[in-house]
C-alpha cells in the first residue's frame, strides 16, 4: 500500500504532467512488438486427378444423407446430431471458447475495484500507537500500445474458430460413422434373413440324406456332407447375429441411447435395396480444402502460435498504464497518532521497463518462433493429408460406384434365376434336392451383394465427408434453431 502520509514522497498527478509528453511518449511505444502474419495461402493441383462419375449437375444445400430417401436412416442421423455426447461436447468448448473470447476483450478495459482494509504503511509506521483502515475504490489500465493486446485478441479468436472447426468436425464425423453403422446393420440385418434361409433349405438336404441314408439310397458320406454344410450354416448364422447386434450397440452409442430404436431391431423382409444417390459436384481443389474443417483448425493454429510471437515479443518492451484511487482514511485506535482522517485520491500513469531478466523474455521468443515454425509445417502437412485424402475417397467412390452397377444387374439375375427354381420345382423337372441346392446358392450371392450395399454407403459417406463446406455447414445450423442455440 503506498504510503499516502509520508510528506516526502511526490505524486505524479495528472494535471501536473504534460500531456504532450504523454501523448508523445505513448507514440513512440506504439511500435513495440508486432504480430507476424505467415502465409496461408495453400499449394493445390488447379483439378481433381479422380473425377466422380456420379455427379449431379446442379449441387445443393440440402443434407447429403436424405439423398438416399431412406426415412430411418434421416431419423437416426437427427437423432445422432441432437444426442451424441460429442457432439455435445463440442458444442461446450465452443461456448467456453465464446466466453473466454468475451473475458479476453474485457481483460484489455479498465479495472475498477472496492477495497476496504487496513492501511499498512501508516500501520507499518505506527503500530505501536494507531490502527488506520481505507475505505474506498481504485482502478489500472494497461495501455494497448504493444502486441500484447492485439495478440491475446488474436489467441481468442483462434480458441474460437478452431472450437468451431471442431465442432463442425465432430458433426461430420457423427453422420458419416452413422451413415457407415448403418450400413453395416442393414447388410447384416439382410444376411441374417438370408442365413435363416439357407439353414432351413440345408435342414432340408440333411433330412431327405438322412431319408435316402436309411434305405441305402446314400452313402454315410453324402450324409456327413450334407451335415456340415448344415452346421457350417449354423455357425455362420450366429456369427451373423452377434455381428448385427454389435452394429446395433454402437449406434444407440452414436444416437446417444441406452435402449436401441424399436426400427434397429425389426428391419422388414423386403430384400434391402440402396437407392444409388449422386454425390454432389467436387469444386475445385483449392476451395474443397479451404473449406474443410481440419484446414480450418490447423490455420487457426498457425495464427495463434503467431499471436504467442506478439505476446513473447511485447515483453521485450515497455509497458505503458494509468493508476488511480479514491479512498477514505480512518483511524480505529489513535493512541497518540498524529495522522488525521480524511479522503485521499491519486491518478498517475505508470511505466515499467525490463532491464535484465537473465534472457528469459528472449528464450520465450525464440521458443514461441519455434513453435510457429512448427505450426506452418504441420498446417502443410494437413493440406497434403486432406488432398491425398480427397482424392483416394473420390477414386474408392468411383470403383464402388461401378461395382454397384454390376451388382444392381445381378440382383435381378438373381430374382429371376429363383423364380426359375420355384417354377421348375413346381413343374416337376427339378427334385427338391436340386431346388433346395440352387436357391441355398442364390442366397449365397445375395450375402456378397448385402456387403457391396455397405461398402457403397461407407465410400459415398467419406465422398460427401471429404468435401465438408464450413460455409454450408453454418447455414445449415442457422436455420436449426435448436442447434443455434447450443
Amino acid at each position: 500500500m503506498v504510503d499516502f502520509y509520508n510528506k516526502k514522497h511526490n505524486f505524479l498527478w495528472v494535471k501536473q504532467v504534460n500531456s504532450c509528453t504523454i501523448f508523445f511518449l505513448s507514440l513512440a511505444l506504439v511500435a513495440c512488438g508486432s504480430l507476424p502474419h505467415p502465409d496461408l495461402n495453400v499449394k493445390a493441383p488447379a483439378a481433381w486427378r479422380n473425377s466422380a462419375v456420379s455427379t449431379s449437375t446442379n449441387a445443393s444445400n440440402e443434407a447429403w444423407w436424405t439423398a438416399l430417401k431412406d426415412p430411418v436412416l434421416n431419423n437416426t442421423v437427427e437423432l445422432a446430431l441432437k444426442n451424441n455426447l460429442s457432439v455435445a461436447q463440442s458444442y461446450e468448448r465452443l461456448s467456453t471458447e465464446r466466453a473466454l473470447e468475451k473475458a479476453t476483450i474485457a481483460s484489455h478495459k479498465p479495472k475498477f475495484g472496492f477495497y476496504f482494509g487496513p492501511n499498512s504503511s501508516v500501520a507499518y509506521g505506527n503500530y505501536r500507537t494507531s490502527s488506520a483502515y481505507l475505505l474506498g475504490f481504485d482502478f489500472s489500465w494497461e495501455a494497448p500500445y504493444t502486441s500484447k493486446k492485439e495478440g491475446e485478441r488474436q489467441i481468442a479468436q483462434a480458441n474460437l474458430d478452431m472450437a468451431f472447426a471442431g465442432m463442425v468436425a465432430a458433426r461430420t464425423t457423427i453422420v458419416a460413422e452413422v451413415v457407415r453403422v448403418y450400413g453395416e446393420l442393414r447388410a447384416a440385418d439382410q444376411k441374417v434373413q438370408s442365413l435363416k434361409k439357407i439353414v432351413a433349405y440345408n435342414q432340408g438336404i440333411n433330412e431327405m440324406f438322412e431319408r435316402s441314408a436309411n434305405v441305402g439310397a446314400a452313402s454315410q458320406q453324402d450324409l456327413m456332407e450334407a451335415r456340415s454344410k448344415l452346421i457350417e450354416a449354423e455357425s455362420a448364422l450366429s456369427e451373423m447375429n452377434a455381428i448385427r447386434e454389435s452394429a446395433i450397440q454402437r449406434l444407440d452409442v452414436l444416437c446417444g441411447l441406452d435402449t436401441p430404436l424399436p426400427e434397429f431391431l425389426n428391419f422388414n423382409e423386403i430384400q434391402w435395396e440402396i437407392e444409388r444417390a449422386k454425390i454432389a459436384p467436387f469444386a475445385v481443389p483449392v476451395d474443397v480444402i479451404m473449406q474443410r474443417p481440419d484446414i480450418q483448425a490447423a490455420a487457426s493454429s498457425v495464427l495463434h502460435a503467431a499471436a504467442v510471437v506478439g505476446i513473447s515479443d511485447s515483453e521485450l518492451y515497455p509497458k505503458l498504464g494509468l493508476e488511480g484511487a479514491l479512498f477514505y482514511s480512518g483511524t480505529i485506535v489513535r493512541n497518540g497518532s498524529t495522522t488525521k482522517d480524511g479522503v485521499l485520491n491519486f491518478i498517475a500513469p505508470s511505466l515499467k521497463f525490463p532491464i535484465w531478466d537473465w534472457g528469459m523474455a528472449r528464450e520465450q521468443k525464440n521458443a514461441s518462433e519455434a513453435e510457429l515454425r512448427r505450426t506452418i509445417l504441420s498446417y502443410r502437412d494437413t493440406v497434403l493429408q486432406a488432398i491425398a485424402e480427397t482424392e483416394i475417397t473420390i477414386a474408392n467412390f468411383n470403383a464402388m460406384d461401378e461395382r454397384m452397377a454390376l451388382t444392381t444387374k445381378e440382383s435381378v439375375s438373381i430374382e429371376d434365376a429363383a423364380k426359375r427354381n420355384k417354377v421348375g420345382l413346381s413343374a416337376g423337372y427339378l427334385s427338391p434336392l436340386d431346388a433346395f441346392r440352387g436357391q441355398s446358392k442364390l442366397l449365397e450371392r445375395k450375402l456378397t451383394i448385402a456387403d457391396d450395399q455397405a461398402a457403397w454407403l461407407s465410400a459415398f459417406a467419406a465422398a460427401n465427408k471429404a468435401q465438408t463446406n464450413m460455409n454450408i455447414e453454418k447455414a445449415r445450423m442457422a436455420e436449426n434453431p435448436a442447434i443455434s442455440a447450443k
